[in-house]
């Protein structure tokens, strides 16, 4: 009986340290299976990423074939657009005799619209106002380099 728990003994000590090195090599430190995380999401950004830019070079190379063929109303458009910058409208509106709340309501609707009051005239009982405003053009919106580079295009073609 002696040398069955000796012999058990011996068995049980001497397997304990290769168990131990079965499990040392099998499991990583934190830092290594941290990196290896973040290398796995990295390589799945960059697809990710590479997919995207792939499909937005597509769309840019068929937007720019199509863009490149600019139709004749889409030339005169942008001629009487670029005839609108710096321009001005005029609005002249008569108000009678309203309350002034209501007065005040109208002149805040144009000013939403971006009409300016420059004169303000007694004609009677009524009032006549004078506004104005730039006209609207979108191509006073693109900066200046732009926009002579367009007109550098027209005049090559």
């Amino acid at each position: 009986m002696k040398a069955t728990i000796l012999l058990s003994f011996f068995l049980f000590v001497f397997s304990l340290p290769a168990a131990d090195e079965k499990k040392v090599k099998s499991e990583k430190s934190y830092a290594e299976r941290l990196k290896e995380a973040y290398d796995e999401k990295v390589n799945a950004g960059k697809e990710i990423y590479d997919k995207g830019v792939k499909g937005a070079k597509e769309k840019y190379g068929v937007g720019l074939d199509q863009g490149k063929n600019l139709t004749q109303k889409s030339k005169e458009w942008l001629m009487k657009d670029i005839e609108n910058i710096g321009d001005w409208e005029y609005k002249v509106v008569s108000y009678g005799s309203k309350d002034f709340q209501a007065l005040e309501k109208d002149l805040n609707e144009l000013g939403k619209e971006r009409w300016q009051c420059f004169w303000v005239e007694a004609a009677g009982e009524e009032k006549v106002f004078y506004f104005k405003r730039t006209k609207m053009s979108y191509l006073s919106k693109i900066p200046t380099g732009a926009l002579l580079r367009i007109i550098a295009d027209f005049q090559n073609n």
